[in-house]
């Protein structure tokens, strides 16, 4: 891991990635939202956590970005169960409280496929204020994002650089239609 709106209407495949992500409304995300809290390690306000977007790698392994009013993180999933949080909740960074007007997003996390990274699956925070978010990679593809609750994932063929700034750009468009641009990480 390199350390996060469709609205709610079902399964939703991302057609580039052929891989599912789909929104957490199904009763099972809720106990892997608790499973993971209850796996991870100094988890803040342990109840107050919420499941967000899911991302299905295959019928075994997963990602479910999980969330409270001020921090999310990415919890993995194996066989339907919540084992643990990558990377911890990190409570100096990916803040929604520090979400802006004129960064109404942020990075999360990415988890890279194989070495190199052939291809990522990015995973994003961001305001009540966002309704879809798009990846556009370094030749100028576009790649959707399924947004829930504030968080957002989506399978690109970029995979984050550690050694870059930022390889992506997130484009955002708001409630009121405007769209904004900006780097994935800052």
């Amino acid at each position: 891991m390199a350390n996060a709106s469709i609205p709610d209407a079902g399964p939703t495949v991302n057609a580039a990635a052929g891989s599912a992500v789909r929104s957490a409304v199904e009763t099972s995300d809720d106990e892997i939202t608790r499973e993971c809290v209850q796996a991870g390690q100094d988890v803040p306000d342990p109840a107050s956590w919420r499941p967000g977007v899911r991302f299905d790698l295959d019928a075994e392994n997963g990602f479910l970005v999980i969330r409270n009013d001020e921090y999310a993180a990415v919890c993995l999933v194996k066989n339907g169960k919540g084992t643990g949080i990558a990377g911890g909740v990190d409570t100096r960074r990916h803040v929604y409280g520090d979400l802006t007007a004129a960064r109404p997003f942020d990075y999360l996390s990415s988890w890279n496929e194989g070495f190199p990274a052939t291809g990522s699956v990015h995973f994003g925070i961001a305001s009540s204020e966002v309704t879809a978010v798009s990846l556009v990679g370094p030749d100028n593809s576009v790649t959707p994002a399924v947004v829930r609750d504030g968080t957002f994932a989506a399978k690109s063929a970029f995979p984050e650089s550690v050694d870059e700034p930022t390889t992506n750009y997130v484009r955002a468009t708001l409630k009121d239609g405007q769209v904004i641009e900006g780097p994935f990480r800052s």
